[in-house]
Parts: C-alpha cells; sequence; structure tokens
C-alpha cells in the first residue's frame, strides 16, 4: 500500500521538478538570455521609424533613435572591454606588479609600481610611476633585458642619482644626472670596465675639477675642465714639478742647447699637449715656468659647439690681433712632428738635429727655422690664442695658448 501510494506522489510531482531542473539549468538560462538579446536587436532593426520624432537631427542628417541607441550601446560593450583588458586584474604575474603598455591610457591613472611594455612587446621599464610618468626608482631595459639605467627618473628623465649602462651591460656612467644628462658629480668607464674620469659634469659634459684615467684605469691628469675637455691654460705660469703633480702620464724633454736658448719643451703625451718652459734669469730647475700651451687638436671646444675653421674662430673670437706667416719655434716643430707621426698635415716634417738622452730626454741642436706656418692670433679674456695653419683661409692643424701679456 505505502509503494503505490508514494508512486502515485511521484507521479504528481516529477512534472514539476523536471521543470525546475530545466528552468535552473545554464544551458536554459544562457539560451533564453542570448534570445532575448537576439530579438531585441532584431526588433531594434526590424522597425521603421514611422515619423519625424523618431529620429535625431545632427547637422543636416537624420538618424534613427534605434540606430543612435545601438551605436551607443556598442561603443559601450567595446569601451567596458577595453578598460578591463587594459586594467590587467585578470592577468596579473606573481609579483603582484601591474603591467601596462606604453600607451595604455590606464598607465595615466597608475601611481605605484609598475612595469611598462615598449611597443614590440619586451618589458621595457619597471619601476615607479606618477600620472603616468616614470617618476621615482626605476629601471630601463633593452630588447634584450640588458638593464640600460636604473636609478632615480622625474617625468620620464633621468634626474638625479642613477647608473647608466653599455647596451652591453658594462656600466658607463655612475653619478647623478638631471634632464637625461650627466649633471654634477659622477663617473665615466671605458666598456671594457677601466675607469675613464670622475669628477664635475654639467649639460653632458667634463666641467669643473675632475680626473683623467689611461686605458689602463691608472690616474692621468687631475685639474679643471671645461666642455669636455682640459683647461690647458691652467697649465701656464706652472714649473715643471707644479705640472708633474697635476699629469702623471709619460711624457718626453726636449731640451735646446745654450746656442739655441737652453729652453725645455714638455711633450705630455697621454693629454696631447706641449709646453714651453723658459727660465726666469736664475739657475735654479725650479724657476722655469711654462709660458706656451700646445693643444694637439684640430678642434676648438667652447660649451657644446665645436670649431673647426679658422671662419668659426672668427666667428667666436672677432677678427684677430695678428695673422701672417711665421718662422716655427721648437715647441711647434715637435708638435708639427708628432702630428705628422699620425698623419701626413702642414709642410710635413721639420727637420730636428737631436741627441737622445734617455728615451724620454732629447737635446736639440738645430732645428730647420726656414719651415714656416700661417698663424691666427686672437684675443679672448686674459688670453691669447694662436691658431697654426699650412696657409691663409686653412684649417688649422694645432692651437696655442699664451699669457695675455706675454710677449
Amino acid at each position: 500500500m505505502l509503494s503505490v501510494l508514494w508512486s502515485s506522489i511521484k507521479s504528481k510531482f516529477s512534472a514539476i521538478v523536471s521543470k525546475l531542473r530545466l528552468w535552473l539549468s545554464w544551458d536554459f538560462v544562457r539560451t533564453r538570455i542570448i534570445g532575448r538579446i537576439r530579438d531585441f536587436f532584431v526588433g531594434l532593426f526590424s522597425v521603421k521609424p514611422k515619423n519625424k520624432d523618431d529620429y535625431y537631427t545632427v547637422f543636416k542628417w537624420m538618424i534613427s533613435k534605434k540606430l543612435a541607441y545601438l551605436i551607443v550601446i556598442i561603443i559601450g560593450v567595446v569601451s567596458i572591454w577595453y578598460l578591463v583588458t587594459q586594467l590587467k586584474l585578470f592577468s596579473g604575474n606573481s609579483e603582484g606588479i601591474p603591467t601596462y603598455s606604453y600607451n595604455s591610457i590606464m598607465l595615466r591613472f597608475a601611481d605605484n609600481k609598475v612595469r611598462i611594455k615598449a611597443k614590440s612587446g619586451y618589458v621595457a621599464y619597471e619601476g615607479m610611476v606618477s600620472k603616468g610618468y616614470c617618476t621615482g626608482e626605476g629601471t630601463l631595459f633593452s630588447k634584450t633585458g640588458t638593464v640600460l639605467y636604473t636609478g632615480n627618473f622625474e617625468k620620464n628623465l633621468f634626474e638625479g642619482e642613477g647608473t647608466q649602462n653599455f647596451e652591453s651591460g658594462v656600466i658607463h656612467y655612475k653619478g647623478t644626472f638631471h634632464s637625461n644628462l650627466y649633471e654634477g658629480q659622477g663617473s665615466l668607464f671605458r666598456e671594457n670596465g677601466t675607469r675613464e674620469y670622475e669628477g664635475g659634469f654639467f649639460e653632458g659634459l667634463k666641467e669643473g675639477e675632475g680626473k683623467l684615467y689611461d686605458a689602463g684605469g691608472n690616474p692621468l691628469y687631475e685639474g679643471s675642465f671645461a666642455s669636455d675637455e682640459i683647461i690647458y691654460g691652467e697649465l701656464l705660469g706652472k714649473t715643471p714639478k707644479d705640472i708633474r703633480a697635476k699629469y702623471f702620464g709619460s711624457q718626453i724633454m726636449y731640451e735646446e742647447s745654450e746656442e739655441l736658448g737652453s729652453d725645455v719643451v714638455m711633450h705630455l703625451e697621454g693629454i696631447d699637449a706641449l709646453y714651453l718652459a723658459q727660465s726666469d734669469g736664475s739657475a735654479a730647475d725650479d724657476s722655469l715656468k711654462a709660458v706656451n700651451v700646445i693643444v694637439l687638436s684640430d678642434v676648438f671646444r667652447t660649451g657644446r659647439t665645436e670649431t673647426r675653421g679658422i671662419e668659426g674662430i672668427k666667428a667666436l673670437m672677432g677678427d684677430p690681433v695678428y695673422e701672417g706667416y711665421s718662422s716655427v719655434i721648437l715647441p711647434e716643430a715637435v708638435a708639427i712632428n708628432v702630428l705628422n707621426d699620425r698623419k701626413s698635415t702642414l709642410k710635413g716634417k721639420v727637420n730636428i738635429d737631436t741627441t737622445m738622452v734617455y728615451t724620454d730626454d732629447i737635446s736639440v741642436r738645430s732645428f730647420d727655422q726656414d719651415y714656416s706656418v700661417y698663424i691666427y692670433t686672437f684675443r679672448r679674456g686674459d688670453l691669447m690664442y694662436s691658431f697654426v695653419c699650412n696657409e691663409p683661409g686653412s684649417n688649422f692643424a694645432f692651437y696655442e695658448i699664451q699669457d695675455g701679456g706675454a710677449k
């Protein structure tokens, strides 16, 4: 009896249970939702506007209100999809650092530690951002993952303390930056790892007090710098002993015979310079003073400007106080021969009769004083600059610096 009763009750409710299971199944719900959406859009497109109130007027164009609604819906869906993909909420990394494309709109609202991908897809930056800018501590990477820079940023520029590397990953500069340029105190390194320079910088160039190092990383010169090169004029008036305390590299001494005047020319090989030391009248060696400095360069630098030709020098310094042919003096003769050992210049080498006392001490008995050059001399501040050329209007091969009061 009970079995029959239970079977009767089940038969009454089985239809209801089946319907509930159907209505609660995901396939049924999804089908109904999709069907409703489909019916909505079919109805939207199938119903034609019947009067002007069914249109929006945009300038001279009549746009169906139903079409306008559709456009708004499509824009909304696309916008939501874009925001979701840009937020990266569902594709974060194990470290919890959000990653953005370099042109992501959402990056403009980030204010924490992030990773930024370059156009080609690699992670180019990892660090702090503020209002879309790299600001604070961060690291810049190359395509291959090499660290190019690590340190402080300010609105996407290197600013403050930082370290910049070569493409190989070897350190190139360590120090302070301003607007992407070396500025303040820092150290430069060669790609083989040896130190090249340490000291002051301004707008990316060596400026102020600093120290140069040779190819082996040994101290070479310590002094003042401007426009990325040594201020050679500061050697004027110094004794050979004083200069030796600033210049630590190899040097060669050329001593004139008494018949020529007993002057001394020192070739500072490591910094491409020579100086003429003359006596003040006493017999003591310390009385010799540098009265003329020669820079073995056909480029004159000031600020970020490099000048090679005489016309450029005139534009920089004005009219020369002297120009004309002149017979070479001993430091000029040595300079010409040093340059010709590298590459033919001016009229070739000057004939110099010498005797080698030591490898770094050469006695000069005579030299060809008929060898002539064309010289342009300019006054700039307290100094005189003479640019040595082959002939009028030609580019200079090197230049000399003298005190403005020197004869």
